[in-house]
């Protein structure tokens, strides 16, 4: 199956070392690499590896214990939670998620570091990811503290960027991950949009996520100032603005490499400033159920042209890390707009590829692309729509391949 033409039946991809060769009827792949040798894979689809743009592998699953009618309840709950939490349990959960993720298909992650433990583990996988490293700092600033010192132990951002990296990779990328507008000052985020252009980085942030934090921008009344009170912050060092795009937009945050997460209460307008800044989105459809922040107007979206992908977000917020799971929701809540199985596919693939600037690389089976390859159980039940078929049967893949290497595989491949 190659993203953006139609599905070829028994098919092959030829591979040499970490990139696809070719991919065609297996027949004439087979005569043209005599010399290859051959994996047979009987009654399976080959298709790109699964991408999940947005999750928080250090989180165990806590979706239970803490669930909340709202989101500022959810948020004080998950704080509460992660009190009796040290990093034996982050990285025992950062384990197990990555075996999840590589058990159902997922080939590329977004993940949001904040307890330093998962890009370790994430090297030692196997597979490939972009590790957003998670920034909370809220300080005053302005004319009353000019000169504040927006992070707790540096004064400077770049030192404490460095600080946090882990040898580099071929397979594993670094960003930043500034929380949100309300919870990252002004001055941080402007050290933040420095330093991404400095040292080309990719950023990722959760943005209009919920109704609160619009209100809490707009100095309207709001659950999130409790969150203000826990963490000793004064509700006046929140940014104002009508919105937290206009907001990033006059901060000059706003690009194609800047991942905005959720954007569920995103306005119009709000899109138009994406669209103009090519600004990706994370779609997180099930997190954004259990969290109470509602549902993202997807086809608005993607109507504007903007690039989506599609992340599960953490286990404790999503009942699991299985990105079927996630597309298989995604298309039941947002067919009657005029979704299809394949729009879903494109943002668990190719579109996520792109929300990470990483499209030149992976996301869909073309020569000279890395191979991030899965391959799935063949549906036993043919409508016509393999891209439907797929999603109301899959649950786990049969073989698992990332840069040419097969990490996972069922069958003895």
């Amino acid at each position: 199956m190659q993203s953006g033409t139609a599905p070829i039946f028994n098919g092959a991809v030829a591979i040499s070392r970490n990139s696809i060769l070719a991919v065609g009827p297996a027949d004439r792949i087979i005569k043209k690499y005599p010399g290859h040798r051959i994996v047979q894979l009987n009654n399976a689809v080959l298709m790109p590896g699964l991408i999940n743009v947005h999750a928080h592998l250090e989180l165990p699953p806590l979706l239970d214990a803490i669930g909340a009618e709202t989101f500022p309840e959810w948020v004080m709950n998950l704080i509460i939670a992660k009190k009796r939490l040290d990093n034996t349990d982050y990285s025992a959960a950062a384990r197990e998620n990555i075996r999840a993720l590589i058990q159902t298909g997922t080939t590329t992650v977004g993940e949001i570091c904040t307890h330093g433990v998962s890009p370790a583990l994430l090297k030692q996988s196997g597979l490939r990811a972009m590790v957003f490293h998670e920034i909370i700092s809220m300080a005053p600033s302005g004319p009353r503290q000019p000169r504040c010192r927006p992070l707790r132990r540096h004064g400077r951002l770049a030192p404490y960027f460095s600080s946090l990296l882990p040898p580099p990779s071929s397979l594993l990328k670094h960003g930043i991950s500034p929380h949100a507008p309300h919870t990252v000052s002004e001055g941080v985020l402007l050290q933040i949009r420095l330093l991404s252009k400095q040292r080309r980085l990719h950023l990722s942030m959760h943005v209009a996520e919920s109704q609160d934090e619009i209100r809490l921008l707009q100095r309207k009344k709001n659950g999130l100032e409790k969150l203000y009170q826990a963490a000793g912050w004064d509700i006046a060092w929140a940014p104002e603005a009508d919105s937290p795009f206009d907001y990033l937009h006059r901060l000059g945050l706003l690009s194609r490499n800047f991942l905005a997460v959720h954007a569920v209460q995103a306005t119009d307008r709000d899109i138009s400033l994406m669209k103009k800044s090519r600004t990706p989105v994370a779609h997180c459809p099930r997190s954004n159920k259990e969290t109470g922040v509602g549902k993202m107007a997807l086809k608005k979206f993607l109507d504007a042209a903007i690039t989506i992908g599609l992340g599960t977000d953490s286990l404790a917020s999503s009942p699991s890390l299985n990105l079927w799971d996630e597309m298989r929701y995604a298309l039941r809540v947002h067919k009657n707009s005029g979704i299809s199985a394949w729009d879903i596919f494109t943002m668990a693939t190719i579109g996520g590829a792109k929300a990470l600037g990483m499209e030149k690389e992976i996301g869909s089976l073309e020569p000279g692309k890395k191979a991030d390859i899965i391959a799935v159980p063949l549906p036993e039940k043919n409508t016509g729509d393999i891209y439907s078929d797929l999603l109301r049967e899959t649950k786990s893949c049969i073989m698992s391949m990332v840069n040419g290497k097969i990490i996972h595989s069922k069958e003895n491949v």
